[in-house]
């Protein structure tokens, strides 16, 4: 009888095994197809879910696998009046989360030379630069780490010039730009710049040539040569009317997450719509050349990018849209509470994440409120 019961235990104990042996070769697989220990780095819900035939989970796990040498190495040119404040304070935010080191001037928001910076203990560096300057290779090689990239942005230059010319108007009361009459105040610029705007640099002419570097007076056989060796250096320029585009071009360059690249708008200025006659754009054209040179060059490289993209690329555009819709509900509302969070489902492109309102706070902090915030931070650390 006693053989005979073991006889009759002999299948469990083949299942019991048998089962043992799948769970364990389920999680050595995964571990293995993904690089790095599961317990510490995968979610819970990924495990042994690596199926072919499931494409958002199979391309969740890939991104995972990828973000594991996400760049954050990064010098962003601030280009004036072009979405750029809002692209600063994502970088910040990126760098906070983190726990990168942001660098900062020592006063204001403008870098003229590395002697500014903010110093480091012995042996730290930078791993973050998003604050103004005049490009130079030389300077932002000597910022950050040898592996750092460049990322830039641009906006088409009349809208730029509207934009620039209200904000620093009515905003800063630029000398002159209030002498200029207030009654058809961007036609008379335009029409008449010889003696409102005579400058080769300003507000309102060449802006983005001066913020990229382009020495004043700079001839015109020069200037495809000097955009050749911008297009070198920078990894990457932004296209501020393609904005979202953009984003999603950098995430997926920097192998970054949603929760990376997700904003509120800032530092926006309202201001009643001005439309040039094409006489106008054509005299604008002719003082701001070098900002249309720089505009279509980097438009133009940036629809190649565009074309190399994945075919999914614009559903992701698509998703990333409505995140921000959901974000921007989510943070503008002011009846909850601290501990209130937003959740994001995973996605094809990305992991289940959540937005805090502390992040709603961060995304919603202007330029020079964040400055400081970030220089008590190094002050008290």
């Amino acid at each position: 009888m006693k053989h005979k019961n073991r006889f009759k235990s002999a299948p469990k104990v083949v299942f019991w095994i048998s089962f043992f042996v799948i769970v364990l070769a389920c999680i050595t697989f995964t571990a293995d197809y993904l690089g790095y220990e599961l317990p510490d780095l995968v979610p819970e819900s990924h495990r042994c879910s690596i199926l072919p035939e499931t494409r958002s989970v199979q391309s969740t796990v890939n991104v995972i696998r990828a973000r594991r040498n996400f760049t954050s190495h990064v010098a962003f040119l601030k280009v004036h009046k072009a979405g750029s404040t809002t692209m600063q304070n994502l970088f910040f935010r990126f760098g906070l989360r983190h726990n990168l080191k942001i660098l900062l001037p020592k006063s204001g928001n403008y870098l003229h030379s590395a002697a500014q910076q903010i110093p480091l203990k012995a042996g730290e560096h930078y791993d973050i630069f998003a604050c103004h300057t005049v490009y130079r290779r030389q300077l932002f090689d000597n910022l950050l780490p040898a592996d750092s990239v460049y990322i830039g942005i641009v906006r088409e230059p009349v809208s730029r010039m509207i934009s620039s010319a209200y904000y620093y108007r009515d905003v800063f009361g630029v000398k002159y730009l209030k002498r200029i009459p207030q009654s058809n105040f961007i036609h008379n610029l335009v029409n008449f710049q010889d003696k409102y705007d005579p400058g080769f640099f300003s507000h309102t002419r060449n802006t983005m040539g001066e913020d990229f570097g382009f020495e004043r007076g700079i001839m015109q056989l020069q200037i495809k040569w000097y955009l050749d060796q911008l297009n070198s250096q920078f990894l990457l320029v932004l296209i501020m009317e393609k904005f979202d585009e953009s984003l999603v071009m950098m995430k997926r360059v920097l192998k970054w997450s949603v929760i990376d690249i997700i904003y509120l708008k800032t530092n926006s200025y309202e201001h009643n719509p001005v439309i040039l006659s094409a006489t106008e754009r054509a005299k604008f054209r002719n003082t701001n050349f070098l900002d249309f040179e720089i505009y279509e060059y980097f438009s133009d490289v940036f629809e190649i990018k565009l074309k190399q993209m994945d075919d999914d690329f614009y559903d992701e555009v698509a998703f990333f849209k409505t995140v921000l819709n959901e974000v921007s509900g989510f943070c503008l509302k002011n009846n909850q509470t601290e501990n209130t969070v937003l959740t994001i489902q995973q996605s094809t492109w990305d992991e289940k994440f959540q937005v805090m309102k502390s992040e709603c706070k961060r995304m919603k902090t202007k330029e020079l409120a964040f400055l400081s915030k970030l220089r008590s931070k190094y002050r008290n650390s």
